[in-house]
């Protein structure tokens, strides 16, 4: 048996770096792609200069065409939208600039109706402080006095005494957008806690009350339809009841503030372990019932033995921010070293996933350069497991001139005013990029060389046995250009190549590194800027000229016109090797 083992994993080896084996049959989850709409901004169809549930109803059909096969909608409950609907005063309410309940329930039913799951944002780690709760807990009425964390000052029997006193923080706690964490609420004379801004009063979940206020939350939502959940800020949901102040980073500097503190007490609090498996065993209470899984995603930007932990609570996608801008640089040792990293060390049988934008971070396009936009598409659809995908990443919309919602400009449908976006009685919530008269769906459905239509190319891949249940191989030529390959025993191969200095040209070779292709390779698709056309013939042996920022994707023909894949070749030779290794064994050799 052990040379048995010696052996495969040596044939294994020889095919570049395997990092990830294939694997089995799939949940619907584990190979979708998940399309995060911010609902102000896809699309308005009433003109108030809004995106609106019924402006996503009307775009599902091209959602599926792309191959889209779930939402994810960011926060849409009753909010004075002062934080980008993050700052919820109703959570069994839908924010009325959407529309009413039943318009949503319309856009899940039609989505189901398109096998589209839709997976809802949920925010339990604050509220606005404009939600009756808070206003209930301000005034220290007694069932809701401690939904929110209060605490004394430290000079608090002086401030009571004299309201001139300036009240001191109870620590050295910080805002992640501000100053103190603590904030004087002049009605109850006590501080509330808040971890990301004034307006957004952390819950306390060391109340048992909050616990069963969420699960009704859910088990509404749930009921209504939502296929899943993302969890947001879940990493901030507990803090330390200790009250210590934090340490510092750095002590040379005299600084205060939260990116020099070492947030111990703040974030990834080992209670958050059993949060996410009390609302894992609520969602599968209705799996026992309809065979159907509801999902639970996660928001933390936090160190992967943490994520890993999440998985083993029962959270199917704890969100990996590892291939976000602030990770990597367009360097392919960055973004081998994170993909193999996470998979290699992930828990047994859980399911490797990827975001390369999202509504927080520069769109990839602006960050990266235009060269790369059709590489990045590639890289995050070519990888195994869940590909989460940012409304327009899919036509190369860029960033807009708004410090805050620089990412979450309106989308871009047409060349007509307003980008299509609104039919142009009022003007969008936020202004439309520039570029909308050429970089636009209408436009680039016509192109067949368009960001839109290598976007679908690559996405319908997603659909073959290879891409679903294969394996993930990778190599990295001249330190610039790296190269992915999706196998499965029986069936095709793909072959990814990404140029990623967007300033040079690379010649590479492919069989200067990879063996056991196919001589001859057929290209399914090239980037814009590639100048290799969809069935182009391409030799392992032969030079290939990468312009900057260029990417293909391969697959091996026969001569006979029929795939086989260098995964297949693979399969034969291991069913030789054991084969053979039966034959000693019996005979004794």
């Amino acid at each position: 048996m052990r040379w048995t083992f010696l052996l495969i994993t040596s044939i294994q080896l020889m095919y570049c770096k395997v990092i990830l084996r294939p694997t089995v049959e799939l949940d619907w989850w584990q190979n979708a792609i998940i399309y995060e709409i911010f609902p102000l901004s896809f699309k308005d169809s009433d003109g108030d200069g809004s995106g609106d549930f019924k402006g996503i109803t009307q775009k599902l059909d091209y959602l599926v065409d792309i191959g889209i096969t779930a939402i994810w909608l960011t926060p849409f409950f009753e909010s004075p939208l002062e934080s980008g609907g993050y700052d919820i005063t109703n959570y069994l309410e839908v924010q009325h600039v959407f529309g009413t309940i039943d318009d949503l329930k319309d856009l899940i039913n039609a989505a189901h109706s398109k096998n589209l799951k839709v997976i809802m944002d949920f925010v339990p780690n604050h509220s606005s402080d404009k939600h009756i709760w808070f206003k209930r807990s301000a005034n220290n009425e007694t069932h809701y006095a401690d939904y929110y964390i209060w605490k004394d000052a430290k000079n608090q029997e002086e401030v009571i005494k004299n309201n001139s006193i300036t009240p001191i923080v109870p620590n050295n706690w910080q805002m992640i957008f501000g100053d103190s964490s603590w904030v004087w609420h002049n009605t109850r004379k006590q501080f509330y806690y808040a971890q990301f801004i004034n307006n957004l009063p952390d819950l306390n979940f060391r109340n048992k009350k909050v616990h069963e206020e969420m699960k009704n939350i859910l088990n509404y939502w749930i009921e209504l339809g939502i296929d899943g959940i993302r969890i947001d800020a879940l990493k901030h949901v507990y803090e330390s009841e200790s009250l210590k102040d934090e340490p510092k980073l750095n002590n040379s500097n005299p600084a205060v503030d939260y990116f020099n503190l070492d947030h111990i007490y703040t974030g990834d609090q080992f209670e958050v372990y059993d949060l996410i498996k009390e609302w894992r065993l609520l969602l599968d209470e209705f799996k026992q019932k309809d065979h159907h899984t509801r999902i639970i995603m996660t928001e933390s930007y936090t160190n992967h033995s943490v994520l890993y932990n999440y998985y083993t609570s029962g959270a199917e996608v704890p969100t990996n921010f590892n291939l976000l801008e602030d990770h990597v640089s367009n360097i392919p040792k960055d973004f081998e070293t994170e993909i193999e990293t996470w998979i290699t060390k992930m828990p047994f049988g859980a399911t490797f996933n990827s975001v390369l934008q999202n509504h927080d971070h520069p769109r990839f396009s602006t960050f990266y350069g235009t060269e790369l936009i059709d590489g990045l598409n590639a890289l995050s659809l070519f990888l195994p497991g869940v590909s989460i995908v940012l409304y327009g990443g899919e036509i190369g919309m860029e960033n807009i001139p708004d410090k805050i919602n620089f990412a979450r400009g309106p989308m871009q449908w047409d060349d007509t005013k307003y980008a299509g976006f609104s039919d142009g009685t009022h003007e969008p919530w936020v202004a439309v990029h520039p570029d909308y008269v050429t970089r636009n769906v209408q436009s680039e459905s016509y192109d067949p060389k368009s960001y839109l239509n290598f976007f679908k190319t690559v996405s319908k891949l997603r659909q073959t046995e290879t891409f679903k249940r294969g394996g993930l191989a990778t190599d990295i030529f001249n330190d610039k250009v790296f190269v992915l390959n999706r196998f499965l025993p029986g069936h095709e191969n793909y072959t990814l190549i990404i140029n990623m200095d967007t300033n040079y040209t690379q010649r590479v070779r492919l069989s200067d590194k990879i063996s056991n292709l196919c001589d001859s390779l057929t290209v399914v698709v090239g980037s814009v800027n590639s100048n290799f056309d969809t069935g182009k013939s391409i030799l392992t042996a032969e030079w290939i000229d990468l312009n900057p920022g260029a990417t293909i994707i391969l697959t091996e023909k026969t001569e006979t016109g029929s795939t086989q894949s260098s995964g297949t070749q693979l399969f034969i030779t291991l069913k030789a090797l054991l084969l053979s290794l039966f034959f000693i064994k019996m005979c004794n050799i």
